[in-house]
């Protein structure tokens, strides 16, 4: 085999289109196939009408796990590329964020000698940051998936936004299903029972999903944190903790530094009223 074949693994942005990259678009446009994921039928019609070689991969709701659907995926874009062709997967949002079967798609085809590489895209905690006015520098932020933070046991800094992904689907090995509302309950009610051992029931957060199409606005829900499991949430839910307050400022470092004029400044509203 001369490993002709080569792999482009892209994203479409939250919405599609409006957030697509110019290069996104282009790979999209020039391979020889086009293999693709997005989140609604408009979006799949917009990937065939930039290349009618397309093909959508399925994803079966037939009870099968998560795992077992994407590395499905995985092997039928790696079959492609063996084939020699030059192929473009195609993937909603950021290809690489919470998204395993791109990043894996790249490991393989390159494990296997194919050229294979990921392009940046539009996530849903971009969004984020423009809607609900969050500047990550500020005060830093702390990011997991939702499962992962409470079957993980870790340490979280109560003076740091906390991002929890995937609130709908704590738990969850198989595709979301929003009628399995037990489920869903349980989940909420073990988050919100971890994340006010360490911040008050009445601390504020907001239940978040991005705009799919440029005409919606984002769901900007403000919650209690004790009233979390009454929430209603979708698979595209994130929950966002802002700080119980700011980190003191350490005044032996401040000197050190030789930063002796520097005074904590005001802090700013972390949940934006607009």
């Amino acid at each position: 085999m001369g490993n002709e074949g080569s792999l482009l693994v892209v994203g479409t942005g939250i919405q599609w289109g409006g957030q697509t990259t110019i290069a996104a678009r282009h790979a999209i446009e020039k391979a020889e196939r086009v293999l693709f994921v997005v989140a609604d039928p408009w979006a799949s019609q917009w990937v065939l009408s930039l290349n009618p070689r397309a093909e959508q991969l399925p994803y079966p709701l037939d009870g099968r796990p998560r795992r077992q659907i994407y590395s499905d995926m995985v092997e039928r874009i790696l079959s492609e590329v063996r084939l020699g062709r030059q192929v473009c997967a195609v993937f909603y949002g950021h290809p690489g964020f919470l998204t395993f079967p791109g990043h894996e798609a790249v490991r393989r085809a390159r494990s296997e000698g194919f050229s294979a590489r990921m392009l940046p895209g539009v996530s849903s905690l971009d969004c984020l940051i423009a809607d609900l006015g969050l500047d990550p520098g500020h005060d830093g932020w702390q990011v997991f998936e939702a499962t992962s933070f409470l079957t993980r046991p870790r340490q979280f800094d109560i003076h740091t936004s906390l991002i929890l992904c995937q609130i709908g689907g704590i738990g969850n090995l198989g595709p979301f299903d929003p009628s399995d509302r037990e489920r869903i309950r349980r989940g909420l009610s073990a988050l919100g029972e971890l994340l006010c051992s360490q911040f008050p029931a009445t601390h504020e957060a907001v239940i978040y999903e991005a705009s799919v199409h440029p005409v919606d606005p984002p769901r900007i829900e403000r919650i209690t944190l004790g009233r979390l499991e009454e929430t209603s949430v979708s698979e595209l839910s994130t929950l966002h903790v802002p700080p119980l307050e700011r980190a003191p400022l350490d005044a032996r470092m401040i000197a050190r530094l030789g930063m002796a004029a520097l005074t904590d400044e005001p802090d700013r509203k972390h949940l934006s009223r607009a």
